[in-house]
């Protein structure tokens, strides 16, 4: 366990007092994953590789609740990613400070109010353009298809390229919409 009490590694999960709150936040993930039609379960083809999983913990608490949530990820292991084989291109564009400071001191001075969102599953929603294969994630080995892999079909966390696919997804909705990006910083539209 690490210094917030949260595992490590699936196996310190299970033996935690918090097994039941962990195995399911672990389902949720799992649900979230097969919602979004993350990967299919093949045979591994020849000349592939499976790229290893593992869990990451977090115990989160909410400011207006005296209750924890439990939340579990499934991670890619990207740092072991081969260029040209796993991911071609991984530039993602950030904004610009002098962009953030521009449209607070705008909101500020015309008295505007200021939103801010936040996306569960971010980087779960990225389309993948390469041919990429993960391990099945510990805990949940489909039964009688434990020699298979999960051929991603969308970005997963830890993989290089996921912050992109995140970024083009978003990009292609915003154009959709009717927006365009501005000349001086390509995260404003």
């Amino acid at each position: 366990m690490n210094n917030g009490g949260e595992p490590e590694c699936f196996e310190e999960a299970l033996a935690s007092e918090e097994k039941k709150q962990w195995l399911d936040a672990m389902q949720d993930e799992m649900k979230s994953l097969h919602d979004n039609h993350t990967y299919d379960l093949v045979k591994l083809p020849k000349g592939k590789r499976a790229l290893e999983t593992r869990w990451i913990f977090k115990v989160k608490q909410d400011s207006n609740s005296t209750l924890p949530r439990y939340k579990a990820r499934l991670v890619v292991k990207g740092f072991k990613q081969k260029k040209g084989v796993d991911f071609n291109e991984i530039f993602s564009p950030v904004v610009k400070m002098p962009s953030i400071r521009t449209v607070l001191s705008l909101a500020a001075t015309l008295d505007l109010e200021v939103e801010q969102m936040d996306v569960k599953t971010t980087f779960l929603h990225g389309k993948l353009e390469e041919e990429i294969y993960m391990k099945q994630p510990d805990g949940f080995l489909i039964e009688g298809k434990e020699d298979y892999v999960c051929r991603l079909r969308k970005s997963l966390y830890g993989l290089n390229q996921a912050p992109r696919q995140w970024y083009k997804k978003f990009e292609s909705f915003i154009y959709e919409q009717g927006y365009k990006k501005t000349i001086s910083d390509h995260c404003l539209c």
